[in-house]
């Protein structure tokens, strides 16, 4: 049996995936920024606006496909085609998704090859969501390790540092091939939890060594903060997370909290409720010329569970041709100098997989939080101080269980995220 893999694949002089027959190079805005789809409350061209109780009860739909969709036993991500007709409302999403940020940019892309990838993240997860099952699994096999068990404190109520990619095809290549999408996206459906954090650091798609900012660049974070019906893109290179620590203390705790309270008696409403006290994002990763290894379409077979596409709900997050305004996005300089913004040191663990990696960074950890409670966003550029060599963000070795004096940029990330991408 051969173990060989045919592979077609190229990449632009940004490690980017280009057509192998050649043609246009795809010029996307690959910008982080967030705008307000149909779904939230302050959209112009709200969905449903003339009834408001049906649009409240479409959303419930789907938070119930998100925790559909969430299950452990299916397979982690699905791909919809581009030129696909959606079976469900997520997949109708999807491609809304797509259409969005590749609108008008058709002669630079091969379609047979182009397409969405899309998932669900659900926080706290639910007791038959893929977190929930799987951390039981691994319980045993971690128990002893110190590292491990932040990462898992970190996944319980957020989501790891990580790079989005073709995880298949990285393991095949034995951990240093990392091929990402063209453009990340999280939809958030509910406004409850851990913001997005997006940060300009890189890794070689063929080496797979770290990428700082290159030619004396800054780093720069984009900072999203839930709020329902708001949309992030940024990068597909990007790494990110959405760590719950960047939270003002109990937050999350009350955000989540079901008061029995609420008085409510119906069995349906009760599960409803319960669904829209979580954070549901729902992540698309947009890729050009290049379909990621064993991602499939959602099983045929269980798609009859899932919300149908309705001709009366034509567009769910975004219209064709309708320009969306970017939404504002405050700006924290944050230098390591007299006169910068006050910042505290964060340091979490690369992956939640055990690696003898973290990232450290002197955050605005007031300034995150004011967004938090305003659901809104903010940027943080970290300005080089030529008077240290010590950086705003930093990887830092792990050395025999505590953290090295010796703050260093690793030469590979083999060891960073060998389970299964988790996304914000």
């Amino acid at each position: 049996m051969s173990n060989e893999v045919e592979l077609q694949l190229k990449l632009d002089t940004e490690g980017r995936t280009v057509s192998p027959q050649g043609g246009e190079i795809p010029k996307l805005d690959y910008s982080s920024k967030t705008v307000l789809t149909l779904l939230a409350d302050e959209s112009e061209q709200l969905l449903l606006s003339d009834d408001q109780q049906r649009r409240l009860s479409f959303i419930d739909d789907l938070l119930f496909d998100c925790e559909i969709t969430d299950c452990a036993l299916l397979p982690r991500t699905f791909w919809v085609n581009c030129q696909d007709q959606p079976r469900c409302a997520l997949e109708q999403c999807a491609l809304e998704v797509f259409k969005h940020h590749v609108q008008n940019h058709d002669k630079s892309y091969d379609p047979n090859t182009s397409g969405a990838e899309w998932w669900v993240q659900i926080r706290p997860s639910p007791p038959a969501g893929r977190y929930n099952i799987l951390k039981n699994d691994k319980a045993d096999d971690n128990c002893n390790d110190k590292s491990s068990e932040q990462g898992d404190d970190l996944e319980a109520s957020g989501i790891c540092f990580h790079w989005d990619k073709d995880e298949d095809l990285r393991l095949m290549m034995g951990g240093n091939m990392y091929i990402h999408p063209h453009i990340s996206t999280v939809t958030y459906l509910t406004s409850i939890g851990a913001p997005t954090l997006a940060l300009n650091y890189r890794v070689n798609p063929l080496t797979g060594e770290y990428m700082p900012p290159q030619d004396g660049g800054n780093f720069e974070a984009y900072v999203s903060c839930p709020k329902k019906g708001k949309h992030l893109s940024f990068d597909g290179r990007y790494l990110h997370a959405a760590p719950k620590d960047l939270m003002p203390d109990d937050l999350f705790e009350n955000q989540i909290k079901v008061s029995s309270s609420d008085n409510v008696k119906d069995p349906i409403e009760e599960k409803n409720h319960a669904r829209r006290h979580r954070r549901v994002t729902f992540l698309v990763n947009i890729w050009l010329n290049y379909k990621p290894f064993n991602v499939d379409p959602f099983p045929e077979s269980m798609i009859d569970k899932l919300t149908k596409v309705n001709e009366d709900i034509p567009f769910i997050l975004f219209k064709d041709d309708v320009h969306q305004e970017t939404c504002h996005a405050k700006i924290e300089t944050s230098a390591r100098s007299e006169g910068g913004c006050r910042t505290i040191t964060k340091k979490w663990p690369m992956g939640g997989c055990g690696s003898k990696e973290v990232i450290s960074m002197d955050l605005p950890l007031e300034s995150i939080q004011n967004e938090v409670k305003a659901n809104g966003n903010l940027r943080v550029i970290w300005e080089r101080n030529v008077e240290t060599e010590k950086e705003g963000v930093r990887i830092i070795v792990h050395n025999e269980g505590s953290l090295s004096h010796n703050e260093t940029f690793p030469t590979s990330c083999q060891q960073v995220c060998k389970r299964p991408k988790l996304d914000s």
